[in-house]
Protein backbone atom coordinates (compact mmCIF):
# COMPACT_ATOMS: atom_id res chain seq x y z
CA UNK A 1 0.00 0.00 0.00
CA UNK A 2 1.66 3.44 -1.10
CA UNK A 3 1.45 6.03 1.88
CA UNK A 4 -0.20 9.06 1.02
CA UNK A 5 1.84 11.99 2.60
CA UNK A 6 1.05 15.86 3.50
CA UNK A 7 1.88 18.64 1.44
CA UNK A 8 5.45 19.57 1.92
CA UNK A 9 5.43 23.01 4.55
CA UNK A 10 7.15 25.77 3.16
CA UNK A 11 10.09 25.30 6.40
CA UNK A 12 10.44 21.39 4.89
CA UNK A 13 10.75 22.92 1.25
CA UNK A 14 13.17 25.67 2.69
CA UNK A 15 15.22 23.25 4.34
CA UNK A 16 15.39 20.39 1.83
CA UNK A 17 16.23 23.20 -0.63
CA UNK A 18 19.04 24.71 1.27
CA UNK A 19 20.78 21.50 1.84
CA UNK A 20 20.56 20.61 -1.52
CA UNK A 21 22.26 23.97 -2.36
CA UNK A 22 24.50 23.52 0.41
CA UNK A 23 25.48 19.72 -0.88
CA UNK A 24 25.53 19.76 -4.18
CA UNK A 25 25.32 23.21 -5.68
CA UNK A 26 21.54 22.53 -7.19
CA UNK A 27 18.92 25.12 -7.49
CA UNK A 28 15.10 24.07 -6.19
CA UNK A 29 12.92 26.63 -6.73
CA UNK A 30 9.75 26.43 -5.24
CA UNK A 31 8.25 25.88 -8.90
CA UNK A 32 9.75 22.53 -7.80
CA UNK A 33 7.67 21.82 -5.09
CA UNK A 34 5.54 19.13 -7.09
CA UNK A 35 8.87 16.76 -8.09
CA UNK A 36 10.32 17.38 -4.94
CA UNK A 37 7.54 15.93 -3.04
CA UNK A 38 7.40 13.03 -5.47
CA UNK A 39 10.99 12.24 -5.83
CA UNK A 40 11.50 11.92 -2.15
CA UNK A 41 8.13 9.85 -1.04
CA UNK A 42 10.35 7.05 -1.43
CA UNK A 43 12.61 8.20 1.07
CA UNK A 44 10.67 8.76 3.48
CA UNK A 45 9.14 5.35 2.83
CA UNK A 46 12.34 3.86 3.16
CA UNK A 47 13.11 5.28 5.90
CA UNK A 48 9.84 4.81 8.08
CA UNK A 49 9.04 8.31 8.24
CA UNK A 50 5.33 9.65 8.19
CA UNK A 51 5.94 13.28 7.78
CA UNK A 52 8.32 15.61 5.33
CA UNK A 53 8.74 17.39 8.84
CA UNK A 54 10.76 14.27 10.27
CA UNK A 55 12.94 14.09 7.00
CA UNK A 56 13.89 17.15 7.38
CA UNK A 57 15.43 16.23 10.94
CA UNK A 58 17.08 13.21 9.58
CA UNK A 59 18.84 14.79 6.39
CA UNK A 60 20.08 17.69 8.83
CA UNK A 61 22.51 14.72 10.61
CA UNK A 62 22.56 12.05 8.02
CA UNK A 63 25.32 12.63 5.55
CA UNK A 64 24.57 9.08 3.68
CA UNK A 65 21.00 10.10 3.58
CA UNK A 66 21.98 13.87 2.25
CA UNK A 67 23.28 12.28 -1.01
CA UNK A 68 20.66 9.62 -0.96
CA UNK A 69 18.00 12.69 -1.33
CA UNK A 70 20.34 14.50 -4.03
CA UNK A 71 20.67 10.85 -6.24
CA UNK A 72 16.84 11.28 -6.21
CA UNK A 73 16.48 14.70 -6.88
CA UNK A 74 18.53 14.64 -9.84
CA UNK A 75 17.68 12.53 -13.34
CA UNK A 76 20.15 10.09 -14.17
CA UNK A 77 19.47 10.56 -17.82
CA UNK A 78 22.05 8.86 -20.01
CA UNK A 79 22.68 6.28 -23.12
CA UNK A 80 25.66 4.67 -24.81
CA UNK A 81 26.98 7.44 -27.51
CA UNK A 82 24.53 9.90 -26.14
CA UNK A 83 25.11 12.99 -28.07
CA UNK A 84 27.49 11.16 -30.82
CA UNK A 85 29.22 13.82 -31.96
CA UNK A 86 31.30 14.61 -28.90
CA UNK A 87 32.47 11.10 -29.60
CA UNK A 88 33.18 11.79 -32.81
CA UNK A 89 35.02 14.95 -31.46
CA UNK A 90 37.06 13.01 -29.49
CA UNK A 91 37.86 10.65 -32.21
CA UNK A 92 39.34 13.40 -33.96
CA UNK A 93 41.31 15.03 -31.30
CA UNK A 94 43.11 11.89 -30.51
CA UNK A 95 43.99 11.53 -33.99
CA UNK A 96 44.83 15.19 -34.75
CA UNK A 97 46.05 16.38 -31.74
CA UNK A 98 47.73 13.87 -29.14
CA UNK A 99 48.42 10.58 -31.46
CA UNK A 100 52.60 11.46 -31.17
CA UNK A 101 52.85 11.81 -27.56
CA UNK A 102 50.74 8.77 -27.19
CA UNK A 103 53.13 7.20 -29.55
CA UNK A 104 55.78 8.64 -27.29
CA UNK A 105 54.42 7.13 -24.27
CA UNK A 106 52.25 9.95 -22.77
CA UNK A 107 48.96 8.53 -20.99
CA UNK A 108 45.75 9.42 -22.41
CA UNK A 109 43.87 10.29 -19.61
CA UNK A 110 39.87 11.63 -19.91
CA UNK A 111 37.66 12.11 -17.46
CA UNK A 112 33.74 11.55 -17.33
CA UNK A 113 32.95 14.04 -14.39
CA UNK A 114 28.86 13.12 -13.82
CA UNK A 115 29.08 9.42 -15.14
CA UNK A 116 25.72 8.25 -13.89
CA UNK A 117 25.48 4.39 -14.46
CA UNK A 118 29.03 4.64 -16.79
CA UNK A 119 27.32 4.22 -20.21
CA UNK A 120 29.31 7.95 -21.13
CA UNK A 121 32.77 6.64 -19.65
CA UNK A 122 32.38 3.28 -21.51
CA UNK A 123 31.36 4.91 -24.92
CA UNK A 124 34.90 7.04 -24.63
CA UNK A 125 36.62 3.93 -23.69
CA UNK A 126 35.18 2.29 -26.90
CA UNK A 127 36.10 5.36 -28.83
CA UNK A 128 39.78 5.28 -27.77
CA UNK A 129 40.27 1.70 -28.23
CA UNK A 130 39.00 1.63 -31.51
CA UNK A 131 41.21 4.80 -32.09
CA UNK A 132 43.93 3.26 -30.68
CA UNK A 133 43.73 -0.30 -31.96
CA UNK A 134 46.90 -0.36 -33.93
CA UNK A 135 49.01 0.87 -31.11
CA UNK A 136 48.70 -1.66 -28.36
CA UNK A 137 51.37 0.17 -25.99
CA UNK A 138 49.12 3.00 -25.24
CA UNK A 139 48.89 4.13 -21.82
CA UNK A 140 45.00 4.71 -21.08
CA UNK A 141 42.95 6.04 -17.93
CA UNK A 142 39.37 6.95 -17.60
CA UNK A 143 37.89 8.45 -14.76
CA UNK A 144 34.15 8.47 -14.10
CA UNK A 145 33.23 10.58 -11.47
CA UNK A 146 29.42 11.06 -9.81
CA UNK A 147 27.88 11.93 -6.50
CA UNK A 148 25.46 8.93 -6.30
CA UNK A 149 27.44 5.95 -5.26
CA UNK A 150 23.99 3.17 -6.35
CA UNK A 151 24.78 5.07 -10.46
CA UNK A 152 28.76 4.01 -9.15
CA UNK A 153 28.18 0.76 -8.48
CA UNK A 154 26.04 -0.12 -11.67
CA UNK A 155 29.38 1.65 -13.47
CA UNK A 156 31.91 -0.73 -11.68
CA UNK A 157 29.80 -3.92 -12.58
CA UNK A 158 29.80 -2.76 -16.55
CA UNK A 159 26.70 -5.02 -16.96
CA UNK A 160 24.04 -3.53 -19.38
CA UNK A 161 20.63 -4.82 -20.82
CA UNK A 162 21.07 -6.46 -24.07
CA UNK A 163 18.99 -3.69 -25.28
CA UNK A 164 21.30 -0.64 -25.05
CA UNK A 165 23.84 -2.33 -27.03
CA UNK A 166 21.79 -0.73 -29.97
CA UNK A 167 23.30 2.48 -29.02
CA UNK A 168 26.73 1.31 -30.02
CA UNK A 169 28.25 0.60 -33.02
CA UNK A 170 28.11 -2.64 -34.46
CA UNK A 171 31.56 -2.54 -35.27
CA UNK A 172 32.79 -1.26 -32.08
CA UNK A 173 30.65 -3.57 -30.22
CA UNK A 174 31.18 -6.93 -32.03
CA UNK A 175 35.38 -5.65 -31.53
CA UNK A 176 34.96 -4.94 -27.67
CA UNK A 177 31.37 -6.41 -26.30
CA UNK A 178 30.53 -9.58 -24.79
CA UNK A 179 26.64 -10.72 -24.71
CA UNK A 180 25.76 -12.97 -22.90
CA UNK A 181 21.80 -13.82 -22.80
CA UNK A 182 19.60 -11.02 -22.26
CA UNK A 183 23.14 -8.89 -21.15
CA UNK A 184 26.23 -7.99 -22.28
CA UNK A 185 29.55 -6.31 -20.26
CA UNK A 186 32.99 -5.88 -22.05
CA UNK A 187 36.65 -7.57 -22.55
CA UNK A 188 39.13 -6.67 -20.21
CA UNK A 189 40.70 -4.69 -22.26
CA UNK A 190 38.02 -1.75 -21.91
CA UNK A 191 37.29 -2.57 -18.20
CA UNK A 192 41.20 -2.62 -17.44
CA UNK A 193 41.15 1.30 -18.66
CA UNK A 194 38.20 2.63 -16.59
CA UNK A 195 38.16 3.84 -12.77
CA UNK A 196 35.08 4.93 -11.02
CA UNK A 197 35.22 6.77 -8.08
CA UNK A 198 32.61 9.40 -5.98
CA UNK A 199 32.91 13.09 -6.27
CA UNK A 200 31.56 16.14 -5.80
CA UNK A 201 31.76 18.38 -8.09
CA UNK A 202 31.39 21.57 -6.44
CA UNK A 203 33.81 20.36 -2.96
CA UNK A 204 36.91 19.85 -3.52
CA UNK A 205 38.73 17.40 -6.40
CA UNK A 206 41.04 15.03 -4.70
CA UNK A 207 43.20 14.70 -7.53
CA UNK A 208 45.91 17.38 -9.25
CA UNK A 209 45.19 15.26 -13.01
CA UNK A 210 45.33 17.00 -15.86
CA UNK A 211 43.16 15.28 -18.67
CA UNK A 212 42.82 15.49 -22.56
CA UNK A 213 38.92 15.68 -22.80
CA UNK A 214 36.39 16.03 -19.97
CA UNK A 215 32.56 15.23 -20.32
CA UNK A 216 30.69 17.62 -17.85
CA UNK A 217 27.17 17.12 -19.83
CA UNK A 218 24.03 17.95 -18.10
CA UNK A 219 25.11 18.77 -14.56
CA UNK A 220 25.35 22.78 -15.04
CA UNK A 221 21.85 22.91 -15.44
CA UNK A 222 20.85 22.34 -12.15
CA UNK A 223 23.30 25.08 -10.79
CA UNK A 224 23.19 28.94 -10.60
CA UNK A 225 25.21 31.19 -12.27
CA UNK A 226 27.90 31.76 -10.04
CA UNK A 227 28.35 27.78 -9.11
CA UNK A 228 28.10 27.45 -13.05
CA UNK A 229 31.25 29.86 -13.70
CA UNK A 230 33.37 28.60 -10.78
CA UNK A 231 32.89 24.95 -12.57
CA UNK A 232 33.97 25.79 -16.16
CA UNK A 233 36.85 27.81 -14.83
CA UNK A 234 37.95 24.24 -12.76
CA UNK A 235 37.02 22.32 -15.43
CA UNK A 236 39.28 24.58 -17.61
CA UNK A 237 42.51 24.67 -15.58
CA UNK A 238 42.34 20.38 -15.51
CA UNK A 239 42.38 20.19 -19.55
CA UNK A 240 45.97 19.47 -21.18
CA UNK A 241 46.04 22.72 -24.05
CA UNK A 242 44.81 21.27 -27.06
CA UNK A 243 42.88 19.12 -25.04
CA UNK A 244 38.71 19.33 -25.31
CA UNK A 245 35.80 20.09 -23.01
CA UNK A 246 32.34 18.63 -24.22
CA UNK A 247 29.40 19.91 -22.21
CA UNK A 248 25.30 19.32 -22.27
CA UNK A 249 23.29 20.49 -25.23
CA UNK A 250 21.28 23.11 -22.93
CA UNK A 251 24.52 24.63 -21.88
CA UNK A 252 26.73 27.13 -22.43
CA UNK A 253 30.15 28.95 -21.63
CA UNK A 254 29.93 33.09 -21.55
CA UNK A 255 33.17 34.22 -22.59
CA UNK A 256 34.95 31.31 -23.20
CA UNK A 257 38.10 32.83 -24.14
CA UNK A 258 38.36 34.29 -20.20
CA UNK A 259 39.15 30.62 -19.46
CA UNK A 260 41.43 29.96 -22.49
CA UNK A 261 38.84 27.84 -24.04
CA UNK A 262 37.61 28.57 -27.67
CA UNK A 263 34.26 27.23 -29.13
CA UNK A 264 35.15 24.13 -31.73
CA UNK A 265 31.67 22.30 -32.33
CA UNK A 266 28.46 21.35 -30.85
CA UNK A 267 28.69 22.13 -26.95
CA UNK A 268 32.34 21.83 -27.17
CA UNK A 269 35.46 23.88 -26.40
CA UNK A 270 39.17 23.57 -26.98
CA UNK A 271 42.14 24.71 -24.12
CA UNK A 272 44.52 26.93 -26.43
CA UNK A 273 45.87 28.86 -23.68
Amino acid sequence: MTEKYEKISRQSLKIISQIAYDVSGIILSEKKEDLIFSRLNKRLRENKLSSFEEYCILIQSNPDERLQMIASLTTNVTAFYREGHHFQYLSKLIKSTFINRIKNGEELRIWSAACSSGEEAYSAALTVADVLMTLPIARIKILGTDIDNSMLDLSKKGIYSVEEKYSIPLEIFNKFCIEKQNRFTFKKEILEKLRFKSLNLIAEWPFESKFHAIFCRNVAIYFDKVTREKLWSRLAKRLHVGGELYIGHSERIPNPDILGLRPVGLNSYKKVK
